[in-house]
């Protein structure tokens, strides 16, 4: 039923471009990045690309691609002798995923600069991992592994500026606020390795960001 809402939302957006016409398609590609503790560096981010497939008045709907990452924290084992002692294993855990978008972008305001709200949904797949590294008394080397996969949709929410921000007809970019609804923390609790069970606690069930985005007019620079 989720991958239905996707497409009935991606379906809106085609018939709305052959209703009001296609004024310029653009190509967009940006990154999203986000602080918290519980990763590794204590950030996790995505990438992504995709097309503003029309603006008319204050409409500009958008279908994209994304793929996000991060590495937790490890986890580490507990010296059953002395807590303080080096730990005799690590659980060392990562997650990817990979989702299809489509979002009824509103813009106000001009090309030069505008305010953007950004409504946004996503529908693909997960993957998170986890490496048992077990101590040999000089290094850690890896043990175990396991990797669990499972589909995942979720809605994101931004808003902040887009603009030229010089005379320029071929790219302009958009700086956003951005709060995200993905849910990586779910997945990586369901690694469990090792003997006792080490089991992941990082991950994040929803996080605020910054979204970046470059938009480029390929149709105007085949004109220069």
């Amino acid at each position: 039923m989720k991958i239905h809402k996707f497409f009935i939302t991606l379906l809106i957006s085609l018939l709305s471009y052959s209703s009001f016409g296609q004024l310029k398609p653009l190509i967009y590609g940006g990154f999203d990045y986000y602080r918290n503790t519980k990763f590794l560096s204590n950030a996790h981010a995505n990438i992504n690309v995709g097309t503003q497939l029309f603006k008319w008045h204050f409409l500009a709907p958008e279908v994209g691609f994304e793929y996000s990452f991060g590495t937790p924290n490890d986890l580490e084992q507990l010296n059953p002798e002395d807590p303080n002692a080096r730990p005799p294993a690590k659980l060392e855990s990562r997650y990817s995923s990979r989702t299809f978008t489509a979002a009824p972008k509103i813009i106000i305001g001009n090309k030069e600069a505008a305010l953007v709200f950004l409504p946004q949904y996503n529908i693909g797949r997960i993957t998170a991992r986890g490496d048992l590294l077990k101590d040999t008394g000089n290094q850690y080397v890896r043990g175990d592994r396991q990797r669990v996969s499972e589909a995942t949709d979720f809605w994101s929410f931004a808003a902040g500026i887009e603009g030229q921000f010089w005379e320029s007809d071929i790219i302009h970019f958009s700086l956003l606020l951005k709060y995200s609804m993905f849910d990586s923390k779910e997945i990586l609790q369901k690694i469990n390795v090792g003997e006792p069970e080490l089991r992941s606690t990082g991950g994040s069930a929803g996080d605020l960001g910054v979204t970046f985005r470059v938009y480029f007019d390929f149709m105007e620079l085949l004109k220069k």
